[in-house]
């Protein structure tokens, strides 16, 4: 049975920050839980997307295994089987990037 308190996976959108715990560290870069939405694989790709705000620093620096952060939604693509979907997440901007 579906954890009843975890939001739907349709209403994830681009652009949404979210609260994602950081499940485990990957050569190209990080995957993610997202602690609000039911489970679904989400992934910050280090190496394609270091060089942009907010994701350099996580790049320079990786949270460790456990980690809650804000992510941002980057893309959301769905497969030709339910329920696979992958989120492409970044790194919301700071100012002192």
């Amino acid at each position: 049975m579906a954890d009843e308190s975890r939001r739907p996976l349709s209403e994830l959108r681009q652009g949404e920050t979210v609260q994602a715990t950081i499940i485990r560290h990957q050569p190209w870069g990080l995957s993610a839980e997202l602690d609000d939405y039911e489970p679904v694989g989400a992934s910050l790709d280090l190496i394609r997307r270091g060089s942009e705000p907010g994701v350099k620093r996580l790049a320079q620096e990786p949270p460790p295994v456990g980690t809650t952060i804000d992510l941002v939604i980057g893309e959301v693509r769905t497969w030709h089987r339910k329920p696979w979907i992958w989120v492409d997440l970044t790194a919301p901007e700071h100012s002192k990037d």
